[in-house]
């Protein structure tokens, strides 16, 4: 499994507490927005492949050779820090808005739950309304996109266990526990492609130990939420999951983003270790195209 410790990457430089100190980014902010999109929209898939690009926390942006591209929880705004102000804590991100909402342009926009950081009212506000975009979600989330002027027509309600296909690809609801009593309608997202490849996402989800009979198995790609707080797994809980799902590949997520609620995708590895679990981890990196092959990782530059 790759190690992260060489990682350029260094998640621990801001303090949380320090509400008078500048941010200073993890990233620099190396392409504009709308250039990125673009490289994005322009970039070819083989056809035994899918094409991923992280954007930090649970977002996701993905795309097979059909073109079809999904974002799964997109947070493209810094709204937590003004929403959570009260807290004695900081949820400012220390990670660029690598897409301004005006300029994504995706076919589907799945999101796995209600909370801000993955359905985010600002960034569903701002995506363009003239485009085709459709928003899935669970029935919280569902209700933000209504509330965010999304029409009704763009607008679909997925529960736990069911499937939509989405142009080329099928989209399947997964369960997932809820972390808190502020929106009991977590999932996670299964996603089939044409070339028969699989990616998993875990959405946010708390431990309990019927979970991993609940979630689908042997799938080409896993990611997980690693950061522990708010009720998520944690490291060793992720490494139980991954244990019992057995998947080709893991990326280890939400564990970057937000000054106060970071981790050590390194620990992963250690608890991994510790539970005689092997695997490949995912090296991803921001503003970069990863390409998945079945059984097979390999950075497209």
């Amino acid at each position: 499994m790759t190690r992260f410790s060489d990682s350029p990457y260094a998640f621990t430089r801001n303090d949380p507490y320090d509400r008078n100190a500048q941010i200073e980014m993890v990233v620099p902010k190396l392409m504009d927005s709308k250039a990125f999109m673009e490289s994005i929209r322009s970039f070819a898939a083989p056809v035994n492949a899918i094409a991923v690009w992280y954007l930090g926390q649970n977002g996701f942006l993905l795309k097979d050779s059909s073109g079809t591209l999904i974002a799964i929880d997109p947070y493209l705004t810094n709204s937590c820090a003004a929403a959570f102000a009260d807290l004695p804590f900081r949820l400012d991100r220390q990670l660029p808005v690598f897409i301004e909402p005006e300029d994504l342009d995706v076919h589907f926009f799945l999101t796995t739950h209600s909370h801000q950081d993955h359905t985010d009212p600002e960034t569903i506000r701002r995506v363009k309304r003239t485009g085709s975009t459709e928003f899935i979600g669970p029935f919280d989330a569902f209700r933000i996109f209504k509330e965010c002027g999304v029409p009704d027509s763009r607008c679909k309600l997925i529960h736990p266990g069911e499937e939509l296909k989405l142009g080329s690809v099928t989209a399947k609801a997964t369960f997932a526990l809820p972390t808190d009593d502020t929106d009991l309608n977590h999932i996670g997202f299964l996603l089939t492609f044409a070339n028969g490849m699989t990616f998993y996402n875990t959405g946010d989800t708390a431990y309990a130990e019927r979970l991993s009979a609940l979630l689908p198995k042997g799938v080409d790609v896993c990611a997980i939420c690693i950061n522990g707080g708010f009720h998520n797994l944690g490291p060793m809980q992720a490494a139980a999951i991954i244990n019992a799902i057995r998947p080709g590949t893991i990326i280890p997520c939400h564990y970057d983003m937000m000054v106060n609620n970071i981790g050590c995708p390194d620990m992963l590895r250690v608890a991994l270790d510790l539970a005689r679990v092997d695997g490949d981890c995912a090296p991803l990196r921001y503003y970069e195209p990863i390409l998945f092959f079945a059984g097979r990782v390999s950075a497209a530059r």
